[in-house]
């Protein structure tokens, strides 16, 4: 009897694997399946073998790494010359690694190759540093020192050229823009930014004294955070732009003002941060280096 109820309850409830068993089986068939050269019953453990990749896998980054530590020769037999022209790259790694050697067993010996090997970086910078004003000597073209003076005349006269060119901004366009100056109450910064302002408004630039407290749209509108703010407006167009957050000078207010209104008259952030008089020189990002320049000429 016991025979018969086993054999009914394996016909009526046949036994399926669960999830995870009918997903390895599916797994193996589908790893011998095709085998035709070792045939279905050729014996493989995949199991152990994935095993095995996977213990390879993890060890492959630690030997890798082993591989790349960088492991130099005696300083002592490299040459002055081969240190001296040796590639950058090459040259930093040998530097960090006897840096690292005298910094973790400051020896005699270690920190005094390293000041040897510093040394050599000195003047390695300094070869380049020689053949750089050498260079500039001979080919001036491709010097600053016409755009960006660096004695006294030169930076007096520089100095002028800005103040004339902010000058006639100012007095061209004084009728066609003007500033809003956000405040705000018992705002010490705001009293000293609206006393510099007083100038600005004697040389006829029209200023308009917004209170954030008193007229908060205002200050929602034009998404100010901070006080003082002053926004220079076209008034033509209705466009602004900010020209500080905080106090500053009236000269740097007027240097601002000629940028924002040179941006919302079309122009391009390509030149932003230069004057007009200095488009087309060595500062000019937009000017091509000499030798591109010289190979359109030609």
């Amino acid at each position: 009897m016991v025979v018969v109820f086993l054999i009914i309850i394996f016909l009526v409830f046949p036994v399926h694997s669960n999830g995870v068993q009918d997903k390895e089986q599916k797994k193996v068939d589908s790893y011998y399946r095709g085998k035709t050269k070792e045939g279905w019953w050729w014996y493989e453990d995949i199991y152990k073998k994935e095993e095995k990749q996977e213990e390879e896998t993890k060890k492959e980054p630690f030997q890798e790494q082993q591989k790349q530590v960088f492991t130099p020769k005696p300083l002592k037999e490299y040459s002055y010359e081969e240190l001296l022209y040796m590639h950058p790259d090459e040259f930093s790694k040998l530097y960090d690694y006897y840096l690292k050697k005298a910094v973790q067993k400051p020896t005699e010996e270690n920190v005094y190759e390293f000041y040897n090997l510093q040394d050599v970086a000195r003047k390695k910078a300094l070869l380049f540093s020689h053949y750089a004003g050498y260079v500039w000597q001979k080919y001036p073209e491709l010097s600053t020192e016409r755009d960006i003076p660096i004695v006294g005349p030169g930076i007096t006269q520089r100095n002028d050229l800005i103040r004339k060119e902010l000058q006639d901004y100012k007095q061209k366009n004084a009728s066609e823009f003007g500033y809003v100056v956000f405040v705000k109450q018992d705002c010490g910064y705001c009293d000293t930014q609206l006393k510099i302002l007083k100038y600005a408004e004697m040389d006829g630039i029209p200023i308009k004294v917004v209170d954030v407290e008193r007229n908060p749209s205002a200050q929602q509108q034009f998404a100010v955070e901070v006080t003082p703010t002053i926004i220079v407006v076209d008034q033509k167009t209705g466009k602004y732009m900010p020209i500080s957050a905080g106090v500053i000078s009236l000269d740097e207010i007027y240097r601002r003002t000629a940028r924002a209104i040179r941006i919302m008259s079309g122009g391009s952030p390509d030149r932003y941060g230069i004057y007009e008089f200095q488009k087309g020189t060595s500062v000019d990002p937009l000017e091509p280096s000499p030798m591109w320049k010289k190979k359109n000429n030609n």
